[in-house]
């Protein structure tokens, strides 16, 4: 298959998904669990792209393979004393996208996505403190956006531990990956505007729409689509800048301390 075949085949992919995501509405009793659902066709479809970037391209080398297990231990713990089923789903599920995000990436190497800038001390040093500001920055904006009284504040380790889960979860396998698929499926080439927006689209637009079918069925269908771009805008776009400019490492920290904020306001979403 061509380039642009293959360009063709993730705007199919991306057009089953949004064909999942309006049946999702008409889905379950009472349309209840909507948002709970796409959580899982995306984690689905994400392991699915996993498998396939794995068999077109072998695992990576062994201490990216170490890495992957440390990454998917990682979204293991923040699960703990919490549901022994989404710590076996997550877990696996980023297990493998991790390893086919460093196995694609090691095939092509010159619009690969850096983890983690570890030329020097000072380059660590500049990942980090790039996250924890946006991470700073972006969550007090989720605050005010809230709409809700913060009246209260806490910090409780459970807060760190849980956090894990949306920083390197959702970071590598529902933004990486997509990535990963579109440099595989382009054979490493982001040298149009339509390859590139196509791949920025990926690992934006799938990860924001998840979070908003609860939304459109209780609000409709404009605050939905607002919501969305929304979302889009100020948060999966500082994201994905992160992992395209800077590093993987540097967006997970930043989506995590999101989270830890949200939770020291308002507590534990479950």
């Amino acid at each position: 298959m061509t380039i642009k075949s293959n360009l063709k085949t993730v705007w199919i992919m991306f057009g089953i998904f949004m064909l999942l995501f309006v049946l999702n509405f008409y889905a379950g009793s009472n349309q209840t669990g909507a948002t709970s659902r796409m959580w899982v066709v995306l984690g689905g479809w994400s392991l699915v792209v996993s498998v396939i970037l794995l068999v077109k391209h072998g695992l990576p080398a062994k201490r990216q393979i170490l890495v992957s297990l440390l990454l998917a231990a990682a979204v293991a713990a923040a699960y703990i004393n919490v549901s022994l089923f989404s710590m076996i789903e997550t877990s696996v599920i980023t297990l493998f996208a991790s390893l086919a995000v460093f196995s694609t990436f090691s095939r092509f190497r010159e619009n690969r996505l850096v983890f983690l800038h570890t030329a020097s001390k000072k380059s660590v040093a500049v990942s980090l403190l790039t996250g924890a500001a946006a991470g700073a920055v972006l969550g007090i904006i989720n605050l005010l956006l809230s709409g809700k009284a913060l009246d209260s504040f806490s910090i409780k380790f459970a807060y760190f531990k849980i956090a894990l889960s949306p920083a390197i979860y959702e970071e590598m396998a529902m933004r990486a990956v997509f990535y990963a698929l579109c440099l595989s499926l382009l054979n490493g080439r982001m040298d149009t505007r339509a390859r590139r927006f196509t791949a920025w689209f990926m690992m934006i637009i799938p990860h924001v729409l998840i979070h908003t079918p609860d939304i459109f069925i209780n609000n409709g269908i404009v605050p939905g689509i607002v919501n969305i771009i929304m979302l889009a805008l100020l948060f999966g776009l500082p994201f994905a800048i992160l992992q395209k400019k800077r590093d993987i490492a540097s967006a997970m920290l930043a989506h995590g301390i999101v989270d830890v904020i949200r939770f020291c306001f308002f507590g534990l979403p479950y």
